[in-house]
């Protein structure tokens, strides 16, 4: 119970700010909510089921160091190629010809792999050695943070142009990723 709480508030406290809150604000500015939480809950999971899966096995070969950099990399390839997209993500994703669940579950699971919280929910199941506890811990972590960022994104769209959302989503995916190599390298 232990590594279920623990995991859970880890996840949840993190998630603040987080790039996943943002997307789902965006996600709810353009499909019915009730599409975007079960499509975020179904890509948590898979996301999530992924790190334990990982967590439980695969870190016994890769060292942890060079997962993190690879994130570090993506975070900066994310923030560099939003600042310079001439079409906003949000129009490319309404546009998707698979439908609102499956594009916000796949966009989900890409952007959020290698993310803070998966490296993080990988290092609570080497530390706990509790996959299902830790599974039910951040996924529950990642969506009730995810959830708040809809209803503040449904009350901020209407309020705060686009143009600055993609600046501020580019800043923090830079910020991440150049906070992650000064971790590693420091």
């Amino acid at each position: 119970m232990e590594a279920l709480v623990t995991s859970f508030i880890l996840i949840f406290t993190s998630e603040m700010g987080d790039k996943s809150q943002f997307m789902s604000m965006a996600f709810a500015t353009l499909f019915k909510v009730r599409t975007v939480l079960t499509s975020i809950f179904i890509a948590a999971l898979i996301n999530n089921g992924i790190a334990v899966i990982f967590g439980s096995y695969i870190t016994e070969y890769i060292p942890i160091f060079y997962i993190k950099f690879l994130a570090a990399l993506l975070f900066l390839f994310f923030g560099i190629t939003t600042l310079l997209e001439k079409e906003t993500k949000q129009e490319k994703i309404k546009n998707s010809k698979y439908g609102p669940v499956a594009t916000i579950i796949s966009t989900y699971v890409l952007s959020e792999f290698g993310d803070k919280t998966q490296l993080a929910a990988i290092a609570l199941t080497v530390s706990y050695n509790s996959p299902f506890y830790i599974l039910i811990g951040t996924t529950l972590g990642i969506f009730l943070a995810d959830v708040l960022g809809i209803i503040v994104g449904i009350y901020f769209n209407k309020r705060i142009p686009s143009k600055y959302l993609k600046y501020l989503s580019s800043f923090i995916f830079i910020a991440f990723g150049l906070s992650t190599l000064y971790k590693l390298f420091s």
